[in-house]
């Protein structure tokens, strides 16, 4: 794998860490953070117009179709800015959702929508008490003449109070069959519960009551939906961890900058070696979350078992990571840390809330555990 970036690439970089420093400061998001929709629908205009909403959407659609490298990079930067956009959820998760089911007539108006951003988009799949295994939701999809009625309830579902359209997991009531259906959020018989979460984005339960939905909503069905809707939430797990990098190595440098200006006992604080030290195991902290994340992405074509258990390795080593870093930034910065403006707090709730979607480091870990133990079986009876 060719680490050094490309011209192109370096110019993502570049002009996205711009738009950042021009246009996303930390006093306009403590300001969104504060508003009602908890995002900026300029900003979301802007990027569809920068290009990004397109990244890694097929050509014939309109999109850009290149390889998830782009993605990361970006959302390193996204990071960076702790930007509240659902981009993640939007582009990732349910654009590779889309994108995959084919040329069904609804999903591919509601993808070119999505991409100019006149539509937003979030994925409806996890259950109470389903702990990140839902290969059989409980949701139930039952037929009613040429349409299908949904019931059940979904849980934390990420960016919903913003979104448009849902993506939304479901069994048939016939056979209990995995199926993927495209749900207006404004659907009759909907009710969507919206709350905070604790790095200040926006999440919602949603109860279905008999929600109709058109036959030719529905997205894809069978083991291959299963599939497909696995390998979309391993690459927005890669995309999360490119966000916690980003945000990483940005409180990294504010906390050194921090012990370069605070003086105590008469000189910088940056000057003990103790403290040197603990900025020292940030930084080896960040490289390693570098290195698993290119693991990651290094594997994120191959087949499902391996790309599985790769994306699991990344996700538990960013966690580590990222309790490490953030929690010294809390201790390095001292009491200031603890409020609200100090923009320390914000990545660390943000660097906290990542260890939860998506799967957390444990059940990852499991994940990763029962992988291997079923690759060494086969490779070697």
């Amino acid at each position: 794998m060719d680490f050094n970036l490309t011209e192109e690439q370096q110019m993502l970089r570049d002009g996205a860490r711009r738009f950042f420093r021009e246009h996303y400061a930390f006093g306009q998001r403590r300001a969104l953070l504060a508003s009602d929709a908890g995002l900026d629908p300029a900003c979301w205009a802007r990027y569809a117009e920068l290009g990004w909403l397109a990244l890694g959407q097929p050509e014939a659609l309109g999109g850009w179709a290149c390889p998830f490298v782009e993605t990361a990079i970006l959302l390193e930067e996204f990071g960076r800015a702790l930007a509240l956009e659902p981009f993640v959820s939007n582009v990732v998760l349910c654009g590779r959702v889309l994108g995959c089911c084919g040329s069904t007539a609804p999903g591919s108006a509601v993808l070119q929508e999505m991409m100019v951003g006149r539509t937003r988009l979030a994925l409806a799949h996890e259950e109470p008490g389903g702990r990140y295994d839902a290969d059989c939701p409980a949701v139930l999809a039952t037929r009613s003449g040429e349409d299908f009625l949904l019931r059940g309830t979904k849980c934390c579902v990420l960016d919903a109070p913003a979104a448009d359209r849902l993506i939304l997991s479901a069994r048939s009531a016939a056979g209990d069959v995995f199926a993927l259906f495209l749900v207006d959020a404004a659907a009759p018989g909907l009710r969507m519960n919206s709350y905070p979460l604790v790095d200040g984005t926006r999440a919602a339960d949603i109860a279905l009551d008999d929600v109709r939905v058109p036959a030719s909503c529905l997205l894809a069905s069978g083991a291959a939906a299963r599939d497909l809707l696995q390998e979309a939430l391993d690459r927005a797990t890669l995309a999360r961890v490119s966000m916690a990098l980003g945000a990483m190595e940005s409180v990294l440098q504010m906390t050194a900058d921090y012990l370069k200006s605070r003086v105590q006992f008469g000189q910088p604080l940056g000057r003990f070696q103790a403290l040197q030290h603990r900025l020292a195991e940030m930084f080896v902290e960040v490289q390693e979350t570098r290195s698993i994340l290119c693991c990651g992405l290094a594997h994120l074509d191959a087949e499902g078992a391996q790309r599985n258990a790769m994306v699991s390795a990344a996700k538990v080593v960013a966690v580590n990571a990222a309790r490490i870093v953030g929690g010294q930034a809390i201790q390095l910065h001292g009491s200031i840390a603890m409020t609200n403006e100090c923009a320390a707090s914000h990545y660390y709730r943000h660097l906290l809330a990542f260890e939860k979607i998506h799967g957390d480091a444990d059940w990852h870990l499991d994940r990763f555990a029962r992988l291997r133990e079923t690759h060494a079986a086969v490779t070697h009876p």
